[in-house]
């Protein structure tokens, strides 16, 4: 289901009669490797307390999506605000110039 470098989102941060090393819901993590005995995932980015292998369990957690994260970002693109163009911006901005003459 899972493999070694993959991103992952915990769904599921719920702590029950143990701690969980701090490990927070709708965060991404990457999967360095398993547990062995039960199939846990053991993440770069935090260390289970309760296991041995400091893994979690699967179950806790979903791949990540990335055609929902580009089609979130187009959409976000399509409603943008075009930038300005050089001769939109407006005089009063640039600096004044003033001419100085010196008196005797």
């Amino acid at each position: 289901m899972f493999k070694v470098g993959e991103i992952v989102v915990c769904v599921n941060a719920k702590r029950r009669w143990y701690r969980l090393g701090g490990l927070q819901k709708n965060e991404m993590y990457t999967v360095t490797g398993f547990n062995p005995y039960d199939g846990g995932l053991i993440l770069k980015e935090v260390k289970s307390p309760r296991s041995g292998c400091n893994a979690f369990a699967a179950n806790r957690f979903r791949k990540v999506d990335y055609a929902f994260a580009t089609n979130v970002l187009k959409e976000m693109q399509t409603q943008q605000q075009p930038i300005p163009q050089q001769e939109e911006v407006k005089r009063e901005l640039e600096p004044q110039k003033f001419n100085l003459s010196l008196l005797n």
